[in-house]
């Protein structure tokens, strides 16, 4: 099966590298309008052997998507981005592009009444459509372990099972066609919208009372009044040191306004609904359009005069994650994790093993990062590389290394921190695979296989291959 997934933001990031891991899906390729997201799935494809021929250098969607493209998952921010890939545009849209019995799996959150328009349009050209709105954020779509509200016709769900078994951990097939996932989603949305909104308020009002805000989080979250929502986005509420955004406030506007008109077509009332929107409509007007929706607090903090979020405490001067590393020519640099460092790339995880590649630049050097595990390294330069490697507490030292040479660092025990320069005048390219557990089966004998020859040995945590194929 070959799969297309449209939108590489933090949902779609995530389900289109859990794709990645299906043994039942071929091919993944992941379009997006920002270049830098498409190339480095586009490598993170390639390492898994799942790649296209080749990536195109033109961002447009019919050089993604063709018509050998079986699936295509939609992960775009509203019903607008929806619509425009999949009917507008000239040709260059999907009802062009796609195959007679290829299928489109929406996973936006849209009106129902939009994705029943956007059913009965493909099914006249013979593409299928599934309704399938998700939820769990960005950690859960890497992890495939969303909850998924599949819609859609039995055929057609049936179609995309290798698809919600990769992404999924709750598949809830709701019946009645296309656009009642979309109305499942509405509902939910009524709630975690409504419990952001209600978090901002407790919090604000225990900080107006006098209470310790941290204590009164930690007291709800073990007590009856506690929701998911309050737990998540609560602790975000009153520390975001980094201001990261996990969702966008704007997102909250889209949705609740969502919920709003559909209830008002059915005359339902929402009051706490249509309360909660309106603060967060107060939010955009603070400028938190772009702020993580926990920062719906901001209004409240507005309203009361008081702050819910505590001031950051100020990093020092250590070794661990989010400490200050003071450097011989006097700069300041924030220790973090290696797996966070910017030129290190998680390609594959579990619990066996964490692998990154690594890219620095000529004359480019890391961010300060922290190394916690064992772990085996593979130059992977033809020529070899010049680099300099600072670890902390130590003078930087130069070191040439060789294309193909492999070096074991035993960090578990002596965790490291160090910096890297690339003094080579091509790209330094790296394998780092993290030695995180033993596998349930072992052997104290090495492997006997034809072209594998034993090339190092380190304790028995590891053993390293070379595997030697001539060509055909």
């Amino acid at each position: 099966m070959k799969v297309a997934v449209v939108g590489l933001g933090a949902m779609g990031g995530g389900i289109a590298r859990s794709l990645l891991h299906s043994p039942d899906i071929q091919e993944v390729r992941g379009f997006d309008l920002n270049p830098e997201a498409v190339s480095k799935f586009g490598e993170e494809a390639a390492a898994a052997g799942k790649a296209a021929d080749f990536l195109p250098a033109d961002l447009r969607l019919q050089c993604f998507v063709t018509e050998e493209t079986n699936v295509t998952v939609i992960v775009l921010v509203n019903e607008a981005q929806c619509n425009s890939v999949c009917f507008e545009n000239d040709c260059n849209n999907l009802e062009s592009i796609l195959n007679e019995g290829s299928c489109v799996m929406l996973c936006s959150t849209v009106t129902a009444m939009w994705s029943r328009s956007a059913f009965e349009r493909f099914a006249k050209k013979g593409i299928q459509f599934t309704d399938c709105p998700i939820s769990g954020g960005p950690v859960r779509a890497l992890a495939g372990e969303l909850s998924i509200m599949a819609s859609g016709e039995d055929k057609s769900l049936q179609y995309i099972q290798p698809l919600l078994k990769a992404m999924g951990e709750q598949i809830h097939i709701i019946p009645g066609g296309a656009g009642m996932g979309s109305t499942a989603k509405m509902v939910h949305q009524l709630l975690a919208g409504v419990h952001i909104v209600v978090a901002a308020e407790a919090l604000a009002l225990a900080a107006k009372a006098g209470l310790d805000v941290e204590q009164m989080y930690d007291i709800v979250s073990g007590a009856a009044g506690q929701s998911w929502m309050f737990c998540d986005r609560g602790k975000r509420m009153i520390s975001n040191p980094e201001n990261k955004v996990m969702s966008a406030l704007a997102i909250f506007i889209k949705d609740m306004d969502i919920v709003y008109s559909e209830a008002k077509r059915l005359q339902s009332p929402i009051p706490l609904a249509t309360a909660a929107l309106q603060q967060y409509i107060s939010g955009a007007s603070l400028g938190l359009t772009k702020a993580d929706d926990s920062q719906v607090v901001k209004v409240y903090e507005a309203l009361s005069g008081v702050s819910v979020q505590k001031p950051a405490a100020a990093p020092k001067e250590g070794d661990d994650v989010g400490d200050i590393w003071m450097l011989p020519d006097g700069r300041e640099e924030k220790i973090v994790e290696v797996g966070a460092e910017a030129r290190h790339n998680i390609i594959i995880s579990n619990e066996y093993t964490r692998v990154l590649q690594v890219k620095v630049d000529p004359n480019d050097t890391t961010a300060a990062h922290k190394r916690t595990e064992d772990s085996v390294y593979f130059y992977l330069v033809e020529g070899g590389l010049n680099i300099v490697n600072h670890a902390k507490g130590n003078d930087p030292v130069s070191d040439l290394v060789e294309f193909g040479e492999v070096s074991y660092g035993a960090h578990k025990y002596s965790p490291l921190v160090q910096k890297i320069t690339n003094k080579s005048d091509c790209a330094m390219l790296l394998i780092d695979a993290e030695v995180l557990k033993s596998p349930p089966v072992t052997s104290s004998a090495p492997l006997v296989a034809e072209s594998h020859d034993l090339i190092s040995k380190w304790h028995d945590r590891c053993r390293v291959y070379k595997l030697s194929l001539d060509p055909g």
